[in-house]
């Protein structure tokens, strides 16, 4: 489809852009088709160049609320949403067309107050409310507060706390507001599912496929350059461990006549991304690590060193890093590198073994971090939930696991005799065999029908009558908010 450059599209994350890839590709495959694409969200960080440097896109940063932990559950919520309620609907309501917006894709969660947002944005100006389904709001605030679905569904203890009360208000409030989408995606069949049967939703599965502009296959040369690159760096003394000369990465070499080639006795290098945070359970991975550097001492059983990549930051970053060092690990190394967008598909494919932690609140959505790794031509280790299985087959392009225990003996499986072992070479070859669709592919079946647009209005006035009254009725909202607010401080005191 071409349509006149003219015609936007406003792609809403209401989260950290650079850390919302799906949303991004989402953007590009818009822009790709002709439309100036705004995308709407906070810039913690910013998304790889393909996507930040689009001709028809840009990013319009949102302000995100700021830190309300030393106030009680109940008043921190509510000043979140009215803070992102003011904020993102002025920006789509003044950096967006009246006359030329056909398309509002919003992400959820959050739901609220994205969703109603949104939708009135797209009434306004005629345009189509569709929302991308990659969990739930209520979930992740239930998991949030501890607590558990049978307390939110009545069925459990303290049944009339404040936190379930606003765990219950939030999923009615999501499902109502979910049925007002002209069109619905979501990232699993099993997902898919759930929309139908709690809230009579209906949605397309659209799952995660490695985009090709961002996951093409580096070449040798090109993951030696990276290394040798990374090994200059302040943090990178451990990729240097037991090279002899500067011909040598951690795992090429580059022989006397310039050809680059793996190391015999490289380490076998595992992949794993992280938000270092309590609910994704990193206690898994180390306790595996810990064990397997023991197991490892035993020369004899022939099992290589360990070479751990981790990606990703976040607050509990500093306690793990701490444990790890007490350990004084002598067959296991781990970094923990800042990477650059464009290098971190290298790093990807430089590895031999993917490993995801990810669980999902809702148990209805997949890892992205794994199909990174399908993308970049890495089997997975990956923690055992309920739809897991729509991504990763046990055997096939990797192996399930529930507690350390499991993840130590798959890991024993697939190390020993590195790097000749058959475990792993026949999940590489099957990864590599099992070609996945691109984001580019799927997109086009799935997705591009949403581009149809809608009728023009015929009477242009009807658009003036109602800009005035939405732009009256967000005034009166905004006044009545801000008293909130001020009364909520004036009477701070006694919520504290």
């Amino acid at each position: 489809m071409n349509y006149d450059k003219k015609c936007e599209a406003a792609v809403v994350v209401v989260g950290d852009v650079g850390r919302s890839p799906r949303m991004c590709n989402h953007a590009k495959m818009l822009a790709d088709e002709g439309f100036l694409v705004k995308i709407f969200g906070f810039c913690d960080s910013l998304p790889g160049k393909a996507i930040k440097d689009h001709p028809n896109i840009r990013i319009s940063p949102i302000l995100p609320p700021p830190e309300l932990a030393f106030l009680p559950v109940f008043v921190q919520l509510p000043i979140k949403l009215v803070w992102n309620f003011v904020f993102l609907t002025f920006a789509l309501l003044f950096k967006t067309s009246f006359s030329n917006l056909r398309v509002v894709l919003m992400q959820n969660p959050p739901a609220l107050p994205t969703m109603p947002v949104c939708f009135l944005i797209a009434k306004l100006k005629n345009a189509k409310f569709c929302i991308d389904w990659h969990n739930y709001m209520f979930s992740i605030l239930r998991d949030k507060y501890d607590l558990t679905e049978a307390q939110i569904t009545g069925e459990g203890n303290n049944g009339n706390s404040m936190k379930i009360r606003i765990v219950r208000i939030v999923r009615y409030l999501e499902g109502i507001c979910g049925r007002l989408s002209d069109r619905n995606l979501c990232v699993t069949n099993a997902m898919r599912n759930d929309l139908k049967q709690h809230w009579g939703i209906e949605a397309n599965t659209f799952y995660d496929r490695p985009p090709s502009w961002k996951f093409s296959e580096p070449t040798i040369e090109e993951i030696h350059e990276l290394y040798q690159r990374l090994q200059e760096k302040e943090d990178g003394a451990v990729l240097k461990n037991d090279l002899i000369d500067e011909s040598e990465t951690l795992i090429t070499q580059k022989l006397e006549n310039g050809t680059i080639i793996k190391r015999e006795h490289r380490p076998l290098v595992l992949l794993s991304s992280t938000s270092w945070t309590a609910d994704e359970k990193f206690e898994i991975l180390l306790d595996a690590l810990f064990e397997y550097d023991k197991i490892a001492a035993d020369r004899s059983q022939n099992f290589p060193r360990l070479f751990v990549i981790i990606t990703g930051k976040g607050p509990l970053k500093r306690m793990y890093m701490e444990q790890i060092d007490k350990k004084q690990l002598k067959f296991v190394n781990i970094y923990t590198p800042w990477l650059e967008a464009e290098d971190y598909p290298k790093m990807i494919a430089s590895a031999d073994l993917g490993i995801s932690l990810h669980t999902s609140t809702s148990g209805l959505d997949l890892p992205m971090k794994v199909v990174d790794m399908f993308g970049a031509k890495v089997p997975v280790l990956a923690k055992k939930f309920r739809c897991i299985a729509e991504l990763v087959k046990e055997g096939d392009n990797g192996y399930l696991f529930e507690n350390s225990d499991q993840l130590l003996e798959k890991l024993k499986l697939i190390a020993k005799g590195f790097p000749t072992n058959l475990k792993l070479l026949n999940l590489k070859e099957n990864v590599v065999k099992n070609k996945f669709e691109t984001w580019e592919e799927m997109w086009n079946r799935e997705v591009k029908d949403i581009l149809q647009l809608p009728s023009e209005f015929d009477n242009r006035r009807q658009i003036q009558k109602l800009k005035s009254i939405y732009i009256v009725a967000i005034g009166i909202l905004s006044i009545f908010v801000f008293g909130i607010i001020y009364v909520i401080l004036l009477r701070m005191g006694k919520f504290i």
